[in-house]
């Protein structure tokens, strides 16, 4: 698992230097970490992901690990054919990276963000979004779910509000596997959530 974040954490570094994805990069995905996380996500006992990734430095490079192996399982046990699950995988390693337009001082900021700053972090879906649809060769369904993972059900969720019935079923896994592992590490780590 040391070994895929690894993968992820240069991936983002890369991305943040050349503000960028090269198609060869998703396809070194595909081939070194996609597979490594099915397998993990075959363990119906979740809860050691928790244990193995508590490095405080790393969590936003194991929070993409994480999120792709609850969202893997989650989309095994929904039944999904082999080629959605492997979309869905993909779809949530890469949900995040979009951050890596957001300044670093505002992602590691500690304390309470202020309003504008909140709104910059907001904007890291639609980064995402514009980084991942351009992409030759990679389903539009991995943008779209860079997009929505932060919609919510009712209309509560960003950036475009939509209900429910308007996001996409992958954005929706991966959104619940997303808040599912946010929750959980910081239970882990006895951190207050939000």
């Amino acid at each position: 698992m040391n070994g895929a974040s690894e993968q992820i954490k240069n991936l983002f570094e890369d991305i943040r230097k050349e503000e960028n994805i090269q198609l060869e990069t998703v396809e070194g995905i595909k081939a070194g970490i996609v597979p490594i996380i099915e397998e993990a996500a075959k363990n119906p006992d979740i809860y050691y992901l928790f244990e193995e990734m508590q490095a405080k430095n790393e969590y936003k490079y194991k929070h993409n690990i994480g999120v792709g192996i609850i969202a893997t399982y989650l989309g095994t046990k929904l039944g999904l054919s082999k080629e959605n699950l492997s979309d869905l995988t993909l779809a949530a390693i890469l949900h995040d990276v979009g951050k890596t337009r957001i300044p670093e001082r505002l992602l590691e900021k500690p304390g309470k963000l202020t309003a504008t700053e909140y709104e910059e972090i907001k904007r890291h879906t639609i980064y995402g979004y514009e980084l991942l649809k351009s992409i030759p060769g990679i389903p539009p369904s991995i943008a779209l779910t860079a997009l929505q993972h932060h919609e919510r059900e009712y209309r509560q969720g960003y950036p475009h509000k939509l209900k429910g019935s308007n996001i996409y079923y992958l954005s929706k896994i991966v959104a619940i596997a997303d808040v599912f592992y946010v929750i959980r590490s910081c239970l882990s780590s006895g951190n207050a959530i939000l």
